[in-house]
């Protein structure tokens, strides 16, 4: 009798003992939930596009049938980690490859994120479903350059208008979920979705296939073309909207509409070895200019334009040359491209020369 008793004890305890440890594992496991709520309500606070200090992300998934089926644009499930300061925020997204020359050039192509199935809720992206990055294509140092100057080239455009796509440097680190096992890790570039810049400039997106060379602002198609011209990019129409979104202002009554040129690595400030002029074009190098903008019937709209390039000069060359992700002999390179421009914009009988005996008609 006694011994069942001692046992009985014994038993008591022990469920007792169970009981409260139970507690404890819940009562750290809600803590532990709330810390996770507290970290989310930091995220607001974190500007992606204002900072420029690059973001570390993870994007855990099977890059060898990402690769395999990139042709087929078919989504992959995903995880992304988003690092921020001592936290992580894990998201389960879908991905599929982008960019119909890109697609073809690249081993590792350009990602669309989509973020449908596990909405991000913070920061400006909340509520965006779809964001464009901008991947490494292939795994070679040049391809790295590459990358980073178009993302320069995002920065220059920013420099002269707010009606620009602005963009995130991020630090890449791609996980390999298939049997391979093979991880990379590059820089990537995160691209402004066009509902963020429609909403921060307080505009509404145009679908680009009814746009024509008379619907849009004149003045802002000029600084697009002068544009394209400085980088010698011809990889772009108003017509048809190759690579170019378009935006209508709500702050003003007008029919007109705003072109935003995006996708440059055709260009010759990029320089990519599988670049080439459009059909378009007259040039045989990417690396030489042609203007390709709509023809204007006095020279004062021209000079308006070139001199709100002039104006911009020394931030234009302080964005180049204080970029430090680009080694010295690649940023010398890229300002004395963009000087060669200069040097006509600051003398601009030479400059009009070539932009008035190589514009378009409005049709084109």
């Amino acid at each position: 009798m006694k011994i069942f008793i001692i046992f009985s004890i014994f038993f008591l305890t022990s469920v007792h003992l169970f009981a409260q440890s139970k507690k404890v594992e819940v009562a750290d496991t809600i803590r532990y939930n709330s810390s996770i709520e507290a970290v989310s309500d930091t995220i607001p606070n974190l500007e992606i596009f204002g900072d420029e200090t690059p973001m570390d992300l993870t994007l855990k998934y099977d890059i060898k049938s990402f690769i395999k089926n990139k042709m087929k644009g078919e989504y992959l499930d995903a995880e992304l980690f988003i690092h921020y300061k001592d936290y992580t925020v894990t998201k389960n997204i879908r991905l599929k490859a982008r960019g119909n020359n890109r697609r073809q050039e690249c081993f590792f192509p350009p990602i669309f994120l989509n973020f449908k199935t596990d909405p991000i809720k913070s920061t400006e992206l909340k509520g965006f479903k779809k964001i464009k990055l901008v991947t490494h294509c292939s795994s070679s140092k040049i391809y790295t350059d590459y990358i980073l100057k178009e993302y320069l080239i995002y920065k220059l455009y920013n420099v002269l208008t707010d009606y620009s796509f602005r963009v995130k440097l991020l630090n890449m680190n791609y996980v390999d979920t298939s049997k391979r096992k093979k991880n990379y890790q590059r820089f990537g570039v995160l691209i402004e979705p066009v509902e963020l810049l429609a909403k921060r400039t307080n505009s509404i997106e145009i679908e680009s296939e009814v746009v024509r060379g008379e619907n849009v602002i004149e003045e802002k198609a000029d600084l697009v073309s002068l544009f394209n011209y400085m980088i010698g990019n011809t990889d772009w129409r108003i017509k048809g909207g190759h690579n170019m979104k378009f935006l209508k202002s709500l702050k003003e009554i007008t029919p007109f509409v705003i072109p935003v040129p995006y996708d440059f690595d055709y260009s010759g400030f990029v320089s990519a070895h599988y670049a080439f002029p459009q059909i378009w074009t007259n040039i045989e190098d990417v690396k030489q200019r042609e203007y390709m903008g709509y023809c204007r019937s006095t020279d004062e709209e021209y000079l308006k334009t070139i001199q709100k390039f002039i104006d911009k000069k020394d931030e234009i060359f302080k964005t180049i040359d204080s970029f430090s992700y680009l080694d010295e002999h690649e940023r010398k390179s890229l300002h004395k491209y963009i000087e060669s421009f200069y040097d006509l914009a600051e003398k601009p009988e030479k400059l009009l020369y070539f932009l008035k005996n190589e514009c378009r008609t409005i049709d084109f």
